[in-house]
């Protein structure tokens, strides 16, 4: 039930103040579903001008509207986001440091229905101490990741995309960072960093490495490339040298790329689809449906593959609106002739949907979750011992 408020926010006083943490609840798509009082003082919207409205835009501000999507997916990933300093903008436009807590909701079947985001005011820091500890945050990540590429620490897992109609079982690479103590760094923690400061690019040809490599030993790999990446003007011929290098048939290559990639450099990426058509290569459209310009890229550049987005997937027994959008799709795809891969399948009844709207293919925890490459496609033939990572993402 909506929470009712005045029209007023008052601001609690005395004992009051600072002691009740602002509390709000939202989808995972990041709409506001509930909103306390405490929310109500600290950032000076009502709930009922907050509910139903998109955190971004609202409290969160422009420069940081990636942050909540990569709290659900760290929550996702089963990452605690604990005490996450940050800003958030209030009602009168000043902005405010805070840090945030943050947590899944789940109903009885354990079917995520939303995030709860406890939010404290940390301004008496000063809001330049908090862009001085966030800058400092993100230099000591530049500095690893630095050391992890010239260590041999960037590992990278499997997941299987599963046929539903009889094809081969191909893989998605997904680049993990191992620290120097063995265990496995969340790709949210440290590819943001990476893509901001220019260290994308040497992990994507790390990526195309790997591929090169699995596809040697007769495996279908997919990978994902960033946009910087895709703009390279020169990358097409670096990926066909690492394919021929390697004895890999470029067929059983299908390269990634986000609708943001497209939208950055149109030109840029249709000369990169053109190339790698040229290759032989398959290219697959990433989080399908949640942009604007999806048909005019069908148009225009040589696609194979639609993947749909997990926004889409997650709740598709119990949204309508989910399920008119996956069957747009699939009908879409089947007047492209395009296979379609649904993303995030987690339990049998998602699984069935999908299998009777037509998707061609499945990938998901339900299925298997990603897993160190040598457990899922067994250890390279390079004639030196592989770091491998192990464990869940």
């Amino acid at each position: 039930m909506p929470i009712q408020s005045s029209a007023t926010v008052p601001k609690p006083s005395g004992a009051q103040q600072g002691i009740d943490d602002a509390i709000l609840t939202k989808t995972t798509d990041g709409v506001i579903t509930s909103w306390n009082k405490a929310a109500e003082w600290l950032y000076g919207f009502t709930a009922d001008e907050a509910i139903g409205r998109s955190m971004v835009g609202l409290i969160v501000p422009k420069e940081r509207s990636h942050e909540p999507k990569m709290i659900v997916e760290r929550l996702l990933a089963g990452e605690g986001v604990r005490q996450y300093t940050t800003q958030r903008l209030r009602k009168d436009g000043t902005m405010l440091a805070v840090s945030l807590t943050a947590s899944l909701l789940r109903d009885d079947q354990q079917s995520v229905l939303g995030v709860a985001v406890v939010s404290r005011d940390i301004s008496e820091l000063s809001l330049e101490d908090a862009q001085v500890r966030g800058e400092i945050d993100t230099l000591v990540w530049v500095g690893r990741i630095r050391d992890a590429i010239d260590e041999g620490r960037i590992v990278f897992h499997a997941q299987p995309i599963i046929s539903l109609r009889g094809k081969q079982t191909s893989y998605e690479l997904l680049c993990r960072m191992m620290g120097r103590d063995g265990e496995l760094v969340s790709p949210v923690r440290f590819l943001p960093v990476a893509e901001n400061y220019g260290l994308i690019g040497e992990l994507d040809l790390l990526a195309v490495d790997e591929a090169a490599a699995q596809i040697a030993k007769s495996h279908e790999v997919s990978i994902n490339l960033s946009t910087t990446t895709v703009g390279r003007r020169h990358i097409v011929d670096v990926i066909a040298e690492k394919l021929v290098s390697a004895g890999a048939d470029p067929s059983k290559l299908t390269i990634e790329i986000t609708e943001t990639a497209l939208m950055k450099d149109i030109v840029a990426a249709q000369r990169f689809a053109t190339g790698v058509a040229a290759l032989g290569c398959r290219l697959a459209l990433d989080d399908f449906g949640t942009g604007f310009g999806g048909f005019t890229y069908l148009k225009k550049l040589q696609i194979d593959r639609l993947k749909i987005d997990v926004e889409f997937v997650r709740d598709l027994h119990t949204s309508l609106a989910s399920q008119h959008v996956v069957k747009a799709v699939v009908s879409l795809a089947k007047g492209f002739n395009l296979d379609t891969v649904a993303e995030g399948v987690e339990d049998q009844r998602i699984f069935d949907l999908l299998d009777g709207f037509g998707v061609t293919h499945v990938q998901g925890y339900f299925l298997a979750r990603p897993a160190a490459i040598s457990d899922v496609l067994g250890p390279r033939v390079t004639g030196r011992e592989e770091s491998t990572g192990r464990g869940e993402r």
